[in-house]
C-alpha cells in the first residue's frame, strides 16, 4: 500500500488518539472517494470540532448505531474488515429505509489501549469498503478509552422525495418482504456454535451475519413508487412488523407459508427455520406495507422481487396474527431482540 506506514505492532496506548486520527485520516484521505458528490460538497472534516456540508435541498435524515463487544459481535469469529463493513451497513440500511440516500458518517470509537493501531485500520478499511459503495463520506468522528470496543457511526443522509415511515401504514395494505429473512441468525449462530456445515452454508449464513449486503438503493426507488411505509429487519421480522403496527394503530396478519424461507436454512435448522425466520433479526432487507396498485409497481420494478406476506388489517395495535396454509392461528414466540434478554 502506498503513502501510508501501518506501524504493524504498535499498540494504540503507544500511538495515542491524535495520533491514531492522524492515520485514520491519511487513510480516508487516500482510500476515501473523492469523485462522490457528497465529497465535494463537504466544508469541514475531520480535524474540527464539528463536520458540516452543504445542502442540496430535500428532506435531510440522521440515524446512529452502536456496536458492543461481547453484545453485538465477537471477535472469536469476527474480523475487523467485516466489523467495520457491518457497523456502517447497519446504519446505510435505516437511511434505505426512509427512502434516503446516505451521505455523511461520523464514527466514534472507545478502545482499549492494550489494541493494535493495524486492527483499527483495518475496521477502516471494511468503512470505507461499503462506503465507497453507496457514497457515504466519513466526516469525522471521535475516539476514547475503553474496556472493550464500541463503535457508534452516526449516519445523515437525504430523501429528494417521499420519506417512508413506520407509520403510515393502511387497512388493505399488502406486506411485503425483499430476500431471506433469518440468514444472519443462521450466520450467528453457525459461528458461535461452531456448528458442521457444508462449504456453501456456511459462506452463506456467514456473510449474512457478517457482512449484511441487501441493495440499498431500493428505498428511494420505493419512495418514488408510492410506497409510504417501510422499516428495515433488524430486530426480526415479527417484531418489527410489530412496530409498523404500533406505529400506524393497525394490526397484522401474517401467513407463514407464504414466508420465504431459504432452502439451506430449511435444510440445517429445519423446525427452527421457521423461527429464526420470525424473529432472528439482524437481516437489513426491507420489510414494507403498500395498497395493492402500489404493490404491483415494485413488483415489476425489483427483480428479485419482494414476496407478500401478510396483509394490514383494522384493529389493536400491536396486534399480529401467525396463521399456517389453513388459515389457523400459531403461536410462535417472535419477540425478537433485546438488549436486555438472553439470546441464544
Amino acid at each position: 500500500m502506498t503513502g501510508l506506514c501501518y506501524n504493524h505492532g504498535m499498540r494504540i496506548a503507544e500511538m495515542g488518539e491524535f495520533g491514531l486520527i492522524s492515520k485514520i485520516a491519511a487513510l480516508i484521505d487516500e482510500k476515501g472517494d473523492r469523485q462522490s458528490p457528497a465529497y465535494r460538497d463537504l466544508l469541514l472534516g475531520i480535524g474540527d470540532d464539528a463536520a458540516a456540508w452543504k445542502s442540496p435541498g430535500g428532506t435531510e435524515l440522521i440515524t446512529t448505531d452502536i456496536l458492543v463487544e461481547e453484545v453485538h459481535f465477537d471477535f472469536a469469529y469476527t474480523g475487523w474488515k467485516d466489523l467495520g463493513w457491518k457497523s456502517m451497513a447497519i446504519n446505510i440500511s435505516d437511511i434505505n429505509s426512509m427512502g434516503g440516500r446516505p451521505r455523511y458518517a461520523l464514527v466514534s470509537l472507545a478502545l482499549p489501549g492494550r489494541g493494535e493501531v493495524s486492527d483499527v485500520l483495518d475496521l477502516y478499511h471494511g468503512i470505507l469498503e461499503i462506503s465507497n459503495i453507496y457514497g457515504v463520506t466519513v466526516a469525522g468522528g471521535n475516539i476514547s478509552a475503553s474496556d472493550k470496543v464500541v463503535i457508534n457511526i452516526t449516519l445523515t443522509g437525504l430523501a429528494e422525495g417521499n420519506m417512508m415511515t413506520r407509520s403510515s401504514a393502511q387497512p388493505g395494505d399488502l406486506v411485503a418482504v425483499f430476500g431471506f429473512p433469518g440468514l444472519a441468525a443462521a450466520g450467528r449462530k453457525a459461528l458461535s456454535q461452531y456448528l458442521n456445515l457444508d462449504a456453501d452454508a456456511l459462506q452463506l449464513f456467514k456473510n449474512a451475519h457478517l457482512r449484511p449486503a441487501p441493495d440499498f438503493n431500493g428505498g428511494p426507488l420505493m419512495a418514488r413508487l408510492g410506497v409510504k411505509t417501510a422499516i428495515d429487519i433488524s430486530d426480526g421480522l415479527a417484531a418489527d412488523l410489530t412496530h409498523i403496527c404500533t406505529a400506524s394503530k393497525v394490526a397484522a396478519i401474517l401467513h407463514l407459508n407464504n414466508l420465504p424461507v431459504h432452502p439451506l436454512l430449511k435444510k440445517y435448522f429445519d423446525r427452527d427455520s421457521l423461527k429464526m425466520s420470525l424473529a432472528g433479526g439482524e437481516d437489513y432487507e426491507l420489510l414494507f406495507t403498500a395498497a395493492p396498485d402500489i404493490m404491483n409497481r415494485v413488483d415489476a420494478a425489483f427483480d428479485p422481487a419482494p414476496v407478500i406476506i401478510g396483509e394490514i388489517t383494522a384493529g389493536e395495535p400491536y396486534a399480529l396474527s401467525l396463521l399456517d396454509e389453513g388459515r389457523n392461528p400459531v403461536h410462535i414466540d417472535f419477540s425478537g431482540w433485546d438488549h436486555y434478554k438472553y439470546h441464544d
